[in-house]
């Protein structure tokens, strides 16, 4: 009987390991958006409008702005994130992980040609760092080097033209430990890989609404039931 329960044990360890994708074991789920207002939170770049809407977060184009986002007040090292996003096909979006503003954030170990971009970029009213995309292109829940360039986790377009929704509600799963970042759509895993370019270890995260240049047409993202958890 000993011996059976001790299988049993070692089974179900390795259940939760496997359902952490080997990570340590996270803590509590917490929602720093109530549905109900964005009291606390930050605008930065741009000027693009965000609301509280039947209990949903959604920002909304502005011509001639540049990219916006909205940034609850707390910083992120080691996290799971979930949500849901409803984004008009027209307009790109993203959520930030790990994101920063100023001079005295950027990180050593960049290279010298980031370094020069995120310095530049570092004026303390924009946000830059690893973003996950939003975008009915093919480039859906790849990973993007915001305000510098460039892909830190490349777009897997052919299963993401499968499983990303055009008209409809989109499931985002983010798994951030160290180095390593993970992103499932829609129960998908599409990126699955190590940041070793931008040596952001923690940071803001930041719900994007694009620039549109002179266009006039007004577009909008909607988030909604936004959960996180930090991990050791």
């Amino acid at each position: 009987m000993r011996n059976l329960l001790t299988v049993y044990l070692v089974v179900f360890v390795a259940a939760t390991l496997a359902a952490f994708g080997n990570h340590a074991v996270a803590g509590e789920w917490t929602t720093f958006f109530n549905g109900k207002n964005i009291k606390g939170w930050e605008k930065k770049g741009g000027d693009a409008t965000y609301k509280v809407e039947d209990g949903c977060l959604v920002g909304t184009t502005k011509p001639n702005t540049p990219n916006t986002f909205l940034c609850p007040p707390k910083t992120y090292g080691n996290f799971e994130l979930t949500f849901e996003v409803q984004c008009d096909e027209a307009l790109n979006s993203g959520v930030q992980i790990r994101s920063i503003s100023d001079a005295d954030e950027v990180p050593t170990g960049l290279s010298e040609a980031d370094a020069v971009k995120a310095k530049k970029k570092a004026d303390g009213k924009s946000l830059f760092g690893p973003q996950v995309e939003i975008a009915a292109n093919g480039n859906a829940a790849a990973v993007w080097f915001e305000g510098v360039g460039g892909w830190l986790l490349e777009p897997k377009t052919e299963v993401t033209n499968k499983v990303y929704k055009k008209d409809g509600w989109n499931s985002y799963r983010v798994l951030a430990q160290g180095e390593h970042i993970q992103v499932w759509l829609n129960g998908t895993k599409i990126s699955d890989g190590k940041d070793t370019r931008t040596h952001f270890t923690e940071g803001r995260l930041g719900f994007q609404v694009h620039g549109i240049g002179k266009k006039t047409e007004t577009l909008t993202v909607r988030w909604k039931n936004i959960k996180i958890r930090e991990i050791e």
